[in-house]
C-alpha cells in the first residue's frame, strides 16, 4: 500500500492544467471509482482547495498517520483519473464540493436584517441632516451658558454624521454586491467584469481609483459605475459637508419683527431734566444756581468737540489724499460721533436742497442743511433686561445683535444766509438810534430796556421770507448787540416763546467782492419721521446709526404712523441748543474773544462759481452749515435719550419729568447672532450636493432592499472571502492567462463572468462568458443523492438546484436594469 506521503508528492509526471476542453484527449488519465479507495479527511480538504500537498505540515501529518494508523489508506494521485467524457468535470485534483448552505438568505437572518436596519438609519438620518441644512434652524438651547454648550453640540453633530457615513458606506457596498451577484447569477444578463467587482473598493478605499485607474476606465461610465462614483464622493465628503451645513455655528439670524420697550422719563429736549441728571461732584449746596447747567455745558463741550474733531479729521484725510468729495451733499462725509467711548454714532443728511439753485433764487449765499441723528433711547432699550436680548460676550463672540426701531429721529436744521452790513442793521442794536449805550459785558444777562418785546414783531428785513420772520410765520427776528469782528461769532438765544431757533451772526474776512461780509445762521430742531434708528452691538463695541429717506425701508417711522406731521420745529430744543452754543464758545465774539472754534467756522464759507454766478458747496472744504450741524449733533442724542419713542408727550404732567420712569412700547426688528445650522460662507453651498446625493442614494439602496430584494439577500460574491472560495473551487480559464502573478490588466478587466452551478453536485463556480457553453457536470458515482423535488415539468430536482434556477431567472422589472 502506498503511503499518504507518497500519494501527495510525486514527480513521475508533470502537473496538468484543468481544462475541461482537453482533458478527454489525454490517454494518461484514467478513471477509478471513489469506492476503490478511502481518502482521509485532511487530504480530501487539501485536494478540494487545489493545494498540491507539498507543505511540511501535510507531510508531517501523513507521516504521523502512517506510523500510528496502519489501517488507513489513501489512493495515489496518479490513481485518481476521470473518464474521457466531454460531460465529465475537470480531472486534476477534483473533489465533489456541494454547497452546504442556501445562496438566498432568510429575511430575518443576521446579514439581511442588519443591512436593512442600516439602510433605514442612513436614509432617515441623512434626510434629517439634509432638512436641517436646508431649513437652517436656530438652536436657542445652544449657548455657552445654556443647557447645551457649543462644543458638545458640535461633537454630537460630528458623531451622528460619522455614524451616517459608516452606515451609508456599508449599505452602498451591500447594494453593489447584491446587484453584481444577482447579475452574475442571471442566465441572460451581461455578466460582471473584474472592474465591476472593483467598484466596492472605490467606496471603501477612494485612493484605489488612482492606483487602479483602468478599472475606473471600464466601469466608471456605466450606470452602476456612476452610482458607485457618487457614493464614493459622498462617503469621502459627508462628514465635511455635515460640519459645514449642519453643525451649529455662530451666525447672524434673519430680521424678526418684535415689540420692544424702553424707559421714558421726560419730553424731548427738556433742558431742566437734562441738567438735573448730569453727573457732577459739585452739589446744589455748593452752587445752588448753576451747578447743574455748568455740568451740562461741560457735557456739551466734551461730546460736541469730540464729534466735530472726528468729522474734521475725515475731511482732512480726504483732502490730503487728493480725494475730492462732491458738490452733492449725499456724497460728502456723513455726520459722525460717539457716545460712552464705545458706541459710534452716524447721522444722515435729509431734506437735501441744491445750494446753487437756492443761492441763485434768492440772489445771495444760502447754505441750508438738515441733519438727522438716531434716537438716543434705543441703546438703553436694547440693554434693558425686559427685552431679553442677549448681550455680547467678549470671550465667545455670542450676543451680537442688530436692532432697527421704528421711532422718530431727532433732526437739526442749519440755515446760513450771506448778508451785508446794511441788510443786518435792523437786527443789530449797536446800529439803532441810542445804540451807543450798548454794554457787551452786560448784554447777555441784562439786555437794554428799549428793545421791543413780544407781541412786537420788530423791524422788517430782506431775509424775512428765508428765515420766516413776522406774524405770517409767528417768529420774532433776533436782535444782536453789535457787529462781530472778522472771524468772530455772536449769538442770540433769548428769543421769547414762540421762538423755536437760536441765531448766530459771524463775520468773514474774504476780500472777494462777491463774498458776503457777514453770515447769519438760524438753528432749529425737530423730530422727523423720515428715518428709522439702527443699533448694532458686538463684543468690540456698538454702532448707533440712522436710515433715512429709503424707499425700501419699511421701518421708517412715518410709514408706520400715518398721522405723523413732518416739519414741526420743537421750541424746547432751543433751550438745549442755547446751553450748547455758549459752551462751545460761539458767543465769544460779543467781547471780541476771537475763539478758535468761531475762526474755523468762518473759514468754511462756500465758494462762489464765476461761471454760474452763484454759490455752491466746495468739494475740498466743508460748509459752515454742515459744520454747525455736526457740532450740534450731540444735543440731538442727549435730548432724545430718555424721551418718548413717539413724536409727542403723552403723559398728564405737562412738560415736567416723571417721578419714576415708565415703559413705552415701540415696533422694531431684531437680528441676533446665535448658534444655527447652515453655511457661514456662500461657497459652502456646494456641500448641499453631497447631502442631497447621500439621501437619494440611501433611499435607492433602501428601496432596492425592500422592493427588489424583498428583504432577502443572495450571497455577496464580491466580498473577498466569498470570491476567494468561489475562485478556488472553479476551473482554470484561458481568459486570465498571465494574470496569476501580476493580476489582471487591460482587456482582462472588462471580460464578462457568470456564476453557474453544476446541478449534479449542487456546486457553484465562476466561468467566463466565452466558456458559458462548456458544461460542468460531475459523474462521481459515489456521491450521495440529493433530496429531489418536482420542478413543475415532471423532472425531479433538489432544493439547492431549484433555488439556483429561481435566482438565475429574471423575475422583476428592475432585474432588467442589471
Amino acid at each position: 500500500m502506498t503511503s499518504s506521503r507518497d500519494s501527495l508528492i510525486y514527480t513521475d509526471r508533470p502537473q496538468r492544467a484543468w481544462n475541461p476542453l482537453e482533458f478527454s484527449r489525454d490517454p494518461d488519465y484514467r478513471y477509478h471509482s471513489a469506492s476503490d479507495s478511502t481518502w482521509s479527511e485532511e487530504v480530501l480538504r487539501d485536494v478540494g482547495l487545489g493545494i498540491s500537498g507539498t507543505s511540511e505540515e501535510t507531510i508531517r501529518t501523513t507521516d504521523q498517520r502512517d506510523s500510528t494508523d496502519s489501517t488507513e489508506t489513501t489512493t495515489p494521485r496518479d490513481a485518481y483519473q476521470v473518464p474521457p467524457s466531454p460531460q465529465s468535470p475537470p480531472p486534476h485534483g477534483y473533489v465533489r464540493c456541494p454547497n452546504r448552505a442556501t445562496v438566498l438568505q432568510k429575511r430575518l437572518s443576521w446579514v439581511p436584517l442588519t443591512v436593512l436596519i442600516l439602510a433605514i438609519y442612513a436614509t432617515v438620518f441623512s434626510g434629517l441632516y439634509l432638512a436641517i441644512a436646508l431649513r437652517k434652524p436656530r438652536w436657542t438651547n445652544v449657548s455657552s451658558d445654556g443647557p447645551l454648550v457649543p462644543s458638545t453640540a458640535a461633537l454630537l453633530s460630528a458623531f451622528f454624521a460619522k455614524t451616517i457615513e459608516l452606515a451609508y458606506v456599508t449599505v452602498c457596498v451591500a447594494f453593489l454586491g447584491q446587484v453584481l451577484s444577482r447579475r452574475a447569477l442571471m442566465r441572460d444578463s451581461r455578466g460582471i467584469s473584474i472592474s465591476d467587482m472593483n467598484m466596492r473598493a472605490w467606496i471603501m478605499q477612494p485612493g484605489s481609483m488612482i492606483v487602479h485607474w483602468e478599472a475606473l476606465r471600464y466601469s466608471g461610465l456605466t450606470f452602476l459605475g456612476a452610482i458607485a462614483l457618487v457614493a464614493t464622493f459622498v462617503a469621502m465628503l459627508y462628514t465635511t459637508a455635515a460640519q459645514a451645513l449642519v453643525t451649529p455655528k455662530l451666525s447672524l439670524g434673519p430680521a424678526e419683527p418684535r415689540i420692544l420697550q424702553g424707559k421714558v422719563t421726560a419730553s424731548y429736549g427738556n433742558n431742566p431734566y437734562l441738567a438735573s441728571v448730569c453727573e457732577t461732584p459739585i452739589t446744589n449746596y455748593t452752587d445752588p444756581l448753576y451747578w447743574n447747567t455748568t455740568c451740562l455745558q461741560i457735557e456739551h463741550v466734551g461730546t460736541a468737540y469730540h464729534n466735530y474733531e472726528r468729522w474734521i479729521n475725515e475731511w482732512s484725510q480726504r483732502v490730503n489724499n487728493d480725494s475730492k468729495t462732491s458738490t452733492e451733499l449725499k456724497r460728502r462725509p456723513q455726520p459722525s460721533g460717539s457716545i460712552w467711548d464705545n458706541t459710534t454714532v452716524t447721522g444722515s443728511w435729509i431734506d437735501i436742497q441744491d445750494m446753487a439753485t437756492l443761492s441763485k433764487k434768492y440772489g445771495r449765499m444760502v447754505n441750508n442743511i438738515t441733519m438727522a441723528m438716531p434716537h438716543g433711547g434705543i441703546p438703553g432699550a436694547a440693554m434693558d433686561p425686559k427685552n431679553k436680548i442677549k448681550q455680547p460676550r467678549a470671550t465667545s463672540g455670542e450676543g451680537t445683535y442688530n436692532i432697527e426701531a421704528s421711532v422718530p429721529s431727532p433732526a437739526v436744521n442749519i440755515l446760513c444766509v450771506g448778508m451785508t452790513k446794511e441788510e443786518l442793521s435792523p437786527l443789530v442794536y449797536a446800529s439803532w438810534p441810542g445804540g451807543s449805550k450798548f454794554n457787551p459785558t452786560a448784554w447777555n444777562n441784562y439786555p437794554e430796556e428799549d428793545i421791543p418785546r413780544y407781541p412786537s414783531w420788530l423791524n422788517r428785513t430782506v431775509v424775512d421770507e428765508l428765515f420766516q420772520f413776522g406774524p405770517k410765520y409767528g417768529q420774532v427776528p433776533p436782535v444782536f448787540g453789535k457787529f462781530p469782528q472778522p472771524y468772530n461769532t455772536i449769538l442770540n438765544t433769548t428769543g421769547a416763546w414762540p421762538a423755536n431757533a437760536i441765531y448766530l451772526l459771524g463775520a468773514t474776512a474774504s476780500e472777494h467782492k462777491e463774498m458776503p461780509p457777514y453770515v447769519m445762521c438760524a438753528m432749529r430742531g425737530k423730530q422727523t419721521g423720515k428715518c428709522s434708528t439702527k443699533y448694532s452691538a458686538d463684543s468690540s463695541g456698538a454702532v448707533l446709526s440712522v436710515s433715512c429717506e429709503d424707499p425700501q425701508n419699511e421701518m421708517q417711522y412715518d410709514r408706520r404712523f400715518n398721522g405723523f406731521i413732518e416739519g414741526l420745529w420743537n421750541p424746547d430744543w432751543k433751550n438745549v441748543a442755547a446751553e450748547w452754543a455758549n459752551a462751545v464758545s460761539l458767543n465769544s465774539g460779543i467781547t471780541d474773544g476771537a475763539a478758535s472754534n468761531a475762526r474755523l467756522l468762518m473759514q468754511m464759507m462756500p465758494r462762489y462759481e464765476e461761471d454760474k454766478k452763484t454759490f455752491s458747496l466746495d468739494p475740498v472744504l466743508p460748509s459752515m452749515a454742515e459744520a454747525l450741524a455736526v457740532m450740534a449733533g450731540s444735543t440731538l442724542i442727549l435730548s432724545s435719550r430718555d424721551a418718548p419713542f413717539v413724536a409727542y408727550w403723552n403723559y398728564t404732567v405737562n412738560g415736567h419729568p416723571l417721578k419714576e420712569p415708565v415703559y413705552q412700547f415701540f415696533e422694531a426688528t431684531t437680528q441676533a447672532v446665535g448658534y444655527a445650522s447652515g453655511g457661514t460662507e456662500r461657497w459652502q453651498g456646494v456641500f448641499y450636493v453631497i447631502l442631497v446625493f447621500c439621501f437619494l442614494t440611501s433611499a435607492v439602496c433602501l428601496g432596492f432592499m425592500i422592493i427588489e430584494a424583498r428583504g432577502r439577500q443572495v450571497t455577496d460574491f464580491t466580498e473577498p472571502q466569498n470570491l476567494f472560495a468561489l475562485a478556488m473551487n472553479s476551473p482554470q480559464t484561458a481568459q486570465l492567462q498571465g494574470a496569476c502573478g501580476c493580476g489582471p490588466w487591460g482587456k482582462q478587466l472588462k471580460g464578462r463572468w457568470f456564476i453557474g452551478m453544476a446541478e449534479d453536485d449542487e456546486h457553484y463556480y465562476i466561468r467566463s462568458k466565452n466558456e458559458e457553453n462548456v458544461p460542468f457536470k460531475s459523474t462521481m458515482d459515489s456521491s450521495p443523492e440529493p433530496m429531489e423535488m418536482d420542478d413543475g415539468t415532471g423532472k425531479m430536482v433538489s432544493p439547492m438546484v431549484n433555488e439556483f434556477r429561481k435566482v438565475s431567472k429574471r423575475h422583476s422589472f428592475l432585474a432588467k436594469l442589471y
